[in-house]
């Protein structure tokens, strides 16, 4: 991810983290609270998820002259066809940005989640366990 950050350097953006390890329980969470068509947004905890196994990163890339976050075609976290990795929609720089993005992640053997264009799974997830270490226990 590192060399995916020094990439974007070249184009005038950094990386801006939004989440990465998230313990089982908070999937768990996040599935009982999310109902119907959302569902495809969360994890389904039966099966874990990457973010369980610390092998997932949610980002999106920010204005290395600003600090601020770019605007993409959808939010973050926005559970609508607007956060599909392919959609069509919003203007060309926010395709763009979103398409810069994802190369420079799947450059560094990341994958984009077929849901979210913020949602990048590292190629090695099937190696690590599902792992529901609290971040209060972490040192």
């Amino acid at each position: 991810m590192l060399r995916a950050h020094r990439d974007l350097r070249q184009s005038g953006y950094g990386l801006l983290i939004h989440d990465g390890y998230r313990p089982w329980t908070i999937t768990k969470l996040f599935w009982d609270m999310t109902s119907g068509a959302q569902r495809e947004f969360v994890a389904d905890p039966k099966t874990g998820s990457k973010h369980n196994r610390g092998c997932a990163v949610d980002l999106t890339i920010y204005d290395l002259k600003t600090g601020k976050a770019v605007e993409m075609p959808g939010a973050y976290d926005e559970m609508t066809e607007r956060s599909y990795p392919d959609y069509k929609g919003g203007t060309a720089d926010q395709r763009a940005r979103r398409d810069l993005l994802r190369q420079a992640m799947e450059s560094h053997d990341f994958t984009v989640g077929p849901n979210e264009w913020w949602h990048f799974n590292y190629k090695d997830w099937k190696e690590y366990p599902i792992l529901d270490i609290a971040f209060s226990e972490i040192k």
